[in-house]
């Protein structure tokens, strides 16, 4: 039989008065959804980018990027989340944080649908391209991480499958 919240929260008075526990949680109401319940929200994905790259020691999300994304008025805009950490000094962003944030992706249970490309190899012998595709609940990830001897920067592209096809469907050419 299923008690309802009220009926649950006088037993649970009733059980506290007495010396007595075991209402720590009300059997009708569920608590805070585990990470990954529920569809994926632009909110949800932002605090997704946010929370990996922040994890991994990478840079802030560029403050001109967060506010263009979320000021669009391109329907194909209103399908995407983006992170873009740049670094001149190489002491947040390089190749190895670039691979730690892949791996804390698949970590959180994001699937690598396109092998990792660590392709163009820069003059002093370190990887300058780390690619990757990650697909989760409807959702693709584009990581792109490259360096030059004068910047380093992660980018992730973050977009609803279903709404990017929606939008590219009316979206005009051109």
């Amino acid at each position: 039989m299923r008690v309802n919240r009220v009926r649950w929260a006088v037993v649970c008075m009733a059980l506290a008065a007495t010396g007595l526990t075991g209402c720590t949680s009300d059997p009708a109401a569920s608590g805070p959804r585990p990470e990954d319940s529920g569809p994926i929200t632009r909110a949800k994905m932002r605090l997704v980018l946010d929370g990996i790259t922040e994890d991994v020691g990478a840079p802030a999300n560029d403050p001109e990027v967060a506010a263009r994304t979320e000021t669009t008025d391109n329907p194909l805009g209103k399908c995407f989340v983006q992170y873009k950490g740049f670094d001149k000094t190489a002491t947040k962003l390089d190749v190895d944080r670039a691979r730690a944030v892949a791996t804390a992706l698949t970590d959180r249970g994001w699937s690598e649908t396109k092998k990792r490309d660590d392709g163009d190899e820069a003059s002093d012998n370190e990887i300058a391209v780390v690619r990757a595709v990650f697909k989760k609940r409807g959702w693709t990830i584009v990581m792109d991480y490259s360096q030059s001897s004068d910047f380093r920067v992660l980018s992730l592209n973050s977009f609803e499958d279903t709404c990017a096809r929606k939008a590219q469907g009316t979206t005009p050419a051109g």
